[in-house]
This record gives C-alpha cells, structure tokens and sequence, in this order.
C-alpha cells in the first residue's frame, strides 16, 4: 500500500470511518489519491461521492448507503454508551432528502434498492442543520437527536452515561437541541453510570427524597447511590454475575456497610428493568419507614475492616467495638 493511500484511509478512520468526498477535498487530498486509495482496496466506496475504511463501524457504513449520517442511539453504541435496548438504525439526513436507498442495498448486488424503513428497522431523523460532514454525528448532535425519538428516561439514562464518561458536556447537547427538550435536559446528571443507576434516580428525583450518586464511605469505597443519610442503593449493571470473585467482593462490602450501620439494598437489572413497578413500590416503602435516617437503632459506626483483619480465624469472640451502638446481641 502506497502512503498516498495510508494517508488517505488514516483520515477517514480519524472522522467517523466514512465520509464525502466534499470533506476529502476540504482536507487537501487529492482525488487521484483517493482513486488509488480505492484501487488498493485501502478504502472503499460506499455510495456516489462517499467513502469509508474497509473497518468503518457497520451501523456508519449502513446509515451512509440509506443517504444520511449515522445518529441519535446508533452512534451512542459506537461510543460504547449505555443504551436502553434500540435495535434501530438511526439515519439523519436532510429535510428535502427523497429516494433514501436500503441499508443492504451493496450487499444483496442492488444499488437502487429503497428503503423499507420499518420493515428493515431504519428510524430516519429528518434534520438539515447542520451538513453531515462525516458518516456518524458527532456526541452532542446525536445526544440531541436521540430527545426526539426515545423515550425520555431512555434518552437521559444515556445521557448520563456519556456526562459519567466525561466525553460530552451538557451545555454541549443543550446548544443542538431543540428548546421543546431542555426541561428533560436539566433532569441529566454526571454521576449515574448505567441507566440502571439512572432509573433509580430519577424516581427518587420525582419524589424529591434526598440522595447523592457515587459516594465514597471510608472503609467501604464509591457506593452507587446514597438516599438520605444510611440508605445505599447499589445496582448490579450486568445481566448475569460476572464471577465468583465479584460475588464475594460485593458481599464483603455489604457486610462492612451494615457493620457500619448503614441498610444495603442491592438491584439486580432484572429488578430494575422487568420488575420495575415492585422494585419502585419497596424503594419508597423503605424510605416513607424511615431506613434511610440515622435514628436511635442506626447510628454511624467505624465498622469493624480493621478488626477483621487481624482477627485469628479460630477465635469466634466478636472484636471490641464490633457492634455498632444501640445493637442487640
């Protein structure tokens, strides 16, 4: 491969894996180079006047053979973004745009395919401003986008899991999107990481009950979200445990908490996405009972980590100080 066609690839991969020739041009690269990019087979052409590296991200690559960009939750699983389950291509493409082609058309050997939007699960943003200069918007813009079309919890949850990340800014999302979106806008927030932890969140929100996300206690570590002053919500992201040793490590933090006066509620996805409705009800129950208060039975303790460890195992009398105040034996 001559560099002329290294250098020509290496700058489409640095801006989203496709994009016009317009682009190309605007960069300096010759259009010679990039025919002998496409000769060596170091690029590829998808459709008139655009090109992708042969490694473009599929949901790039497709969204640039219907006609637009890819956006909204397309580009938030490109980003690796928590993504409320959207099995849909997100195309953004001009408001005049007509005789949008199919995203298989290169592949089943028919160039002028068209779209069947909802057979092939194709969700079209139609928005002209601004010019797609590239296969894929960038964060903000498809941030922005995906207000339009999920549901507001969907979008905030995602949302959130960028602002955690620090790849993208509110102000950011807020200047591209439309004013009708800003009060859903101003529920984000940067500390929740998954749209498990967002979900509890914004219920919490909703009644106004006290809470803080990603807090470090001393001798426990970060904890997902503390609800008054004792209430620890921590919420497991995977579907299934992801080993034994993060099993044992979870339960060793719950043991330290509980030692330490606080009550652990541990959610599994399950209990967050499919049982919803209960999950919510027993939250609140916890907190209309008061669990989330220090009171007369549930004072702060130092814990007992630093007993633990220099207990001797065949010695079953509790450590002095073991029993946080006000406790029964």
């Amino acid at each position: 491969m001559s560099n002329d066609s290294r250098h020509v690839a290496l700058w489409i991969r640095g801006h989203g894996g496709a994009v016009p020739l317009r682009s190309l041009d605007a960069a300096g690269l010759r259009r010679e180079q990039v025919q002998a990019a496409v000769a060596e087979e170091a690029v590829v052409r998808l459709r008139r006047g655009w090109y992708s590296v042969p490694d473009a991200p599929d949901e790039v690559v497709r969204a640039v053979r219907v006609g637009g960009a890819a956006t909204a939750a397309s580009v938030a699983r490109i980003e690796g973004l928590w993504v409320q389950e959207d099995p849909q291509l997100h195309v953004r493409v001009p408001r005049t745009a007509s005789r949008l082609k199919s995203p298989r058309a290169r592949t089943c050997g028919r160039a002028q395919v068209p779209l069947d939007a909802a057979g092939e699960g194709v969700c079209v943003h139609y928005r002209s401003d601004p010019r797609a200069v590239s296969g894929r918007d960038g964060l903000a813009l498809a941030l922005a986008e995906m207000l339009r079309c999920s549901t507001p919890e969907a979008a905030i949850a995602t949302i959130d899991s960028a602002l955690a990340r620090r790849l993208v800014g509110l102000d950011d999302v807020r200047a591209v999107a439309s004013p009708a979106f800003h009060r859903t806008l101003a529920r984000c927030a940067a500390g929740s990481e998954s749209g498990l932890e967002t979900r509890v969140r914004l219920l919490l929100r909703a009644y106004n009950i006290r809470h803080r996300t990603q807090v470090s206690i001393p001798g426990v570590g970060r904890v997902d979200l503390l609800v008054g002053d004792r209430l620890v919500v921590e919420v497991d992201g995977a579907r299934f445990h992801s080993g034994v040793a993060e099993f044992e490590n979870d339960r060793r933090r719950d043991f330290e908490l509980a030692m330490r006066g606080y009550r652990v509620l541990r959610l599994s996805y399950r209990m967050v996405m499919e049982e919803w409705a209960t999950t919510s009800r027993g939250i609140l129950a916890l907190v209309e009972r008061g669990e989330h208060r220090w009171g007369g039975r549930s004072a702060p303790s130092s814990g007992i980590g630093v007993a633990l460890r220099g207990l001797d195992r065949h010695d079953d009398a509790p450590p002095v100080g073991a029993f946080s105040r006000g406790s029964s034996h």
